[in-house]
Order: C-alpha cells, then sequence, then structure tokens
C-alpha cells in the first residue's frame, strides 16, 4: 500500500513539474514555421508553447493524437466524418509518425510528411519521382492534392508538369491523351497494360494503331463490336445485317466465308436451296410465310398445341435448323404426327 501511495505522489510531483523540466527532457526546438497562415489556439506556431510541453506530452513522453486534435479540430473532423486524407491514412492516432517536431525553428513539419508515407502502398502511385517540385524544393501534399481533394480522379498532373514543360506536355498529350495514371506510376516506368484482358488484339487487331479505336484518345466506353469501328461497306448495300463474326474473322474482312447457317440449307426436297429462295429481300431477313401459306401454319398450329404460335414471328425459335426434329415438344405432335 505504501508503494502504490509513494508512486502516486512521485507521478504528481513529476507531472507538476514536468514544464520545468522541458529543458532536460526536450530533444530540440519546436518548429517556427507557420505553414498554413492560420492561428489556432491563439498561437501563430509550435515555437511558442515551447516550454509548456503538456500542449502536446503527457508525461513523460507520450504524444496523443487527442491532445494535437485540441487545436487542430479540422483534423478531428476529417477522422470523424471520413473525409480528407486523415481519414484514409493508417495510424492517424500517431501524429509523431509523420509530423515529426524538435527539428529546430525552421523545420517544415508537415512537408516531411511524404518520406513517411508508403504512397505506392496506399494509392499503387510511387513518390521516388515526387519528392521535390522543378525548383528543387521539398513536395508536400498540396502540390497535388489541392483543396483537400484525394481520389485519383481529382488530382491534375498537367498542373505541374505543363508549367515545367509546356511544350513536350502538350505534344505528350496529343500522342498519348490526358489520362497520366493510365501509364504512369512515379517509379518513372511504363504502367504494363494487358489489353487481352478487355479486348483480345489477335491477327488484324494487332498491327491496328492504339489511335484507330480510341479517336481523341478516349479508352472507356470504347465499342467492342465490329460496328463501332467498321462503317458498313457499300457491298453490303444494306444486305446483311450487324452480326459480322457470321462471314468475317479478325484476319481479314476478306475472304468472308459463312460459318454460322444453323438453318438447314437443304430445307424441303432435300437439296440445297439457292440464298435468295429465303433471303429475297436481305440476308438478314427471311420471311417463311412467303412458301409455308400462313392459313396452312395457321391450321398446323392450333392455339390449344401452340398458344404462342404468330405468324413467321416465331418460326426459329421452335426451327433453328429447320427440321421437325427440333420442333418444341408441344409442337411436334401436330406438326410431324408419328408414323407407322
Amino acid at each position: 500500500m505504501l508503494a502504490v501511495l509513494m508512486t502516486g505522489i512521485m507521478g504528481t510531483a513529476v507531472y507538476a513539474h514536468y514544464d520545468m523540466l522541458h529543458i532536460y527532457l526536450s530533444p530540440g526546438s519546436l518548429s517556427g514555421v507557420n505553414h498554413s497562415g492560420d492561428t489556432l489556439g491563439g498561437y501563430d506556431s509550435h515555437a511558442m508553447f515551447e516550454e509548456a510541453c503538456t500542449h502536446c506530452h503527457a508525461p513523460v513522453h507520450c504524444v496523443t493524437d487527442t491532445k494535437c486534435q485540441d487545436c487542430h479540430i479540422e483534423i478531428a473532423r476529417q477522422r470523424t466524418e471520413m473525409v480528407g486524407l486523415h481519414s484514409r491514412l493508417p495510424g492517424t492516432e500517431k501524429c509523431q509518425s509523420c509530423h515529426v517536431e524538435h527539428r529546430g525553428r525552421d523545420a517544415i513539419i508537415s512537408a516531411v510528411a511524404l518520406s513517411n508515407i508508403n504512397h505506392q502502398e496506399l494509392s499503387g502511385f510511387s513518390l521516388e519521382h515526387h519528392e521535390v517540385r522543378f525548383d528543387g524544393s521539398q513536395m508536400v501534399c498540396e502540390d497535388c492534392h489541392t483543396e483537400g481533394r484525394f481520389s485519383p480522379d481529382e488530382v491534375s498532373c498537367l498542373d505541374c508538369h505543363e508549367d515545367a514543360d509546356g511544350e513536350l506536355i502538350a505534344q505528350h498529350s496529343d500522342e498519348h491523351g490526358a489520362e497520366c495514371l493510365g501509364c504512369h506510376n512515379g517509379t518513372g516506368a511504363i504502367v504494363e497494360f494487358d489489353h487481352n484482358t478487355v479486348y483480345l488484339l489477335e491477327a488484324g487487331h494487332e498491327t491496328t494503331s492504339c489511335q484507330a479505336c480510341h479517336a481523341d484518345y478516349l479508352f472507356a466506353g470504347t465499342s467492342q463490336t465490329c460496328g463501332g469501328c467498321h462503317a458498313e461497306p457499300d457491298i453490303h448495300t444494306g444486305q446483311f445485317g450487324q452480326d459480322c463474326a457470321r462471314c468475317h474473322t479478325a484476319v481479314a474482312w476478306a475472304p468472308a466465308q459463312l460459318t454460322q447457317h444453323r438453318f438447314a440449307l437443304n430445307h424441303g426436297d432435300g437439296e440445297a436451296l439457292e440464298c435468295t429462295a429465303c433471303h429475297k429481300s436481305a440476308y438478314d431477313q427471311v420471311i417463311c410465310t412467303d412458301c409455308h401459306l400462313a392459313a396452312d401454319m395457321a391450321g398446323l398450329h392450333p392455339p390449344e398445341s401452340v398458344p404462342d404460335y404468330q405468324p413467321n414471328a416465331t418460326c426459329i425459335s421452335c426451327h433453328p435448323t429447320g427440321g421437325p426434329e427440333d420442333a418444341l415438344p408441344l409442337a411436334r405432335a401436330s406438326l410431324w404426327p408419328a408414323t407407322e
């Protein structure tokens, strides 16, 4: 009991004289730089309360986030409301991990934060080539993340790089577009992109230039259909429709060969029919009732057997190959009665 009492008395004594001991405990002077221009709690900089250690420390050398946030209430708001940088970074309860003090009056404690943040792990973008500005001065978060915006799509690389070399960036943008992060990850290397994970570049598409498909360097939403890039040629004259893969491959437009024709070409009397026998007006249209009279078909498709029957409109849905064997079971009995 006496030991506990003595410990309490000694702790109280240390706390009471803590501010008086700063000359022995302080590892160095506090920063006198006011990087924001604001006055917080009546202070322009940390140096103004250098002799009052308990502003930041709980005895003996424990810095707590709650003490920092007594003045920096905007940081407390970010963490509470999950907005801004301090809501995105891990370990923000340990302010000293990024904002190291006692490095002298001229130390800018907000600038040295860059060396304490694993930016690549957090965002996929390395700061290897973004530690100093073009003039050689130390970069800070606000150089890229203006007005507290930290989403990748809110960062404008061009704001800085155009000022450094506007002619080069203008040419680069013309040739490669303005989506910098699609190719650059901050390491100096070009990001490898496997186009085949999005759209397979094979045969004739292997040598196609990027601009041929991505006009004005617009990548998102690019059509992946043949008709999205290739206008219908005059030779089609509106006859073949837009299902290009039925006749064409990615190798080249020619030779074109019909490779997908489920419907039997010997439909009827067993001999191969001419294309125009079924495709009288266009090759992507078939009007079955030109041969199979609507009145006859209606009789063969009574409502009690084929309730959804509509002349011509539903033929392929029941007869995809044109043969009796592929008719729906319900229709088959009425259309092709079993034979002895």
